[in-house]
Formats: C-alpha cells, structure tokens, sequence
C-alpha cells in the first residue's frame, strides 16, 4: 500500500477541473444530491478514510450518476458500490478496495437488520450427537460473512483504530465474520474452515454435512474450535432440530 498516497495526488489532480467546474458544483449543492453523497460517506467510512475526503468526494458523485436513489430513506443506499469499484479505475489500482467497500456494506446491513435471539448455549446442552449433526441452524439477520482473494478483511479492521499508520498485512486470502450482539456491531477475521461452515449451514446443510465437508477440505482444520468460535460470535439464531 505505499504506493496509496501517490495514486490519491494522481487521482485527485486528475479530477481537479471536474470538481471544480461550474455544472458540477450546482449538482453537489442540490438537496438530493448531497443527501445521498452524505449516506454513501456514512455507509463507506473505510472507503473515505483509505482514499481521502477529496478523491471520495469525485467517487461517490460519478456513483450517484450512475445508480441515483431509487427511494427517499438513504439509510441504505449504495448497496451497489463495492461491484462499481471493481472496474473503477481507482478499484483497479487498488484491489483490495472492493473488498473494503463490502465489509462497509455488511457492517451497515448488520446495523439496521432486525432483532432476534440468538443462540444460547444452553440450547445445545441436552442435545445427542446425532440430534446436533442432524440439526441445521438460523442465521441472526445481522449476521454477514464473506472470502475475500486478498487482504480485505485485514486492511478494514486495521482501519478501526484512529491512526492505523503504515498497513502491511500478508497478502493473503482471508474471511470476515460481522455479528451484533447487545447493539453492537463486531467484526473478526474467519479462516477457510471457518467459512466453509459458515456457508454450508447457510445454503441448508445440517451441521453433520458441513462439518464433514469442511473436514474433507481441510483436513488439519479443528472443526469443534470453529463451530465453537462460530457460536461464540453470535452468528446463529436458532437450532431446527430433528427429533429422534
């Protein structure tokens, strides 16, 4: 990422004469306009912070062209913007930031997603082995997980801390988990094992099937610590169980 700051100068004096033209600077002051550029900065915060106020500014105008507000209440709105920057020029340079723009994504989708319980512990207690492989699960409406092909996960979480100076993760594929348990929003690195369990219970494999495939898979992977670590996150809901 050292090269980042040159490529925000180049990027930004590129853009100077359309940001700074006339027709440009009436569309910015228009209500609507502005409202959605004020919902994107808020659903991106990583985005901005990575490649600065200015050259988001530019970004997040050319997106609104493009794919306007199709309703009033922007709480939500952008969903559409870590696929743009994929064969944006800016996403090009910067690979990693498609990939960033969807961790925003799902921080935002977890922060508005309804209530529900989540799984206790204490349900899984009185369970047989049989019943627990035989169940499958309920996914918590915030909860969001992806793979990622480079260091997204590690960049974004590097972007939590308010200063998070020189960034040189490994560059390497990486998972992400995004929960929300008592209001708040968490987010935590997930490995392979992790995600294949993860998206086999969501595609509707019982908890037999998506243990043995992930096992299949990763053959040095600690299935019980992974489901115990998913369980933990607060990711799942409720149990459907079988009876026996």
């Amino acid at each position: 990422m050292s090269d980042l700051a040159n490529y925000q100068r180049d990027f930004v004096a590129a853009l100077d004469g359309k940001i700074g033209a006339p027709p440009l600077i009436a569309v910015y002051r228009n209500t609507a306009i502005k409202g959605a550029l004020d919902a994107l900065a808020d659903n991106y915060p990583t985005v901005a912070a990575i490649v600065g106020e200015q050259a988001f500014t530019a970004l997040a105008l050319a997106f609104i062209e493009q794919c306007p507000p199709d309703n009033p209440v922007l709480a939500a709105y952008g969903a559409g913007l870590p696929d743009w920057l994929e064969s944006h020029e800016i996403g090009l340079a910067l690979p990693y930031l498609s990939g960033v723009a969807l961790i925003d994504r799902f921080q935002t989708e977890s922060h508005l997603a309804a209530e529900a319980p989540t799984l206790a512990l204490a349900a899984i207690a009185d369970l047989s082995a049989a019943q627990w492989s035989a169940s499958r699960v309920a996914f918590q409406p915030a909860t969001r997980f992806g793979w990622f092909t480079v260091p997204s996960p590690s960049i974004w979480l590097a972007h939590l801390d308010t200063d998070p100076g020189e960034i040189a993760p490994a560059w390497i594929a990486e998972g992400v988990l995004i929960t929300r348990q008592e209001g708040a929003v968490a987010a935590r690195r997930i490995d392979a094992a992790q995600h294949r369990i993860l998206f086999g219970l969501r595609i509707g494999e019982t908890i037999g099937q998506a243990a043995s495939a992930t096992a299949a898979l990763y053959p040095n992977a600690n299935i019980t610590g992974a489901f115990r670590d998913i369980l933990a996150s607060g990711a799942l809901s409720a149990l459907k169980t079988k009876g026996y």
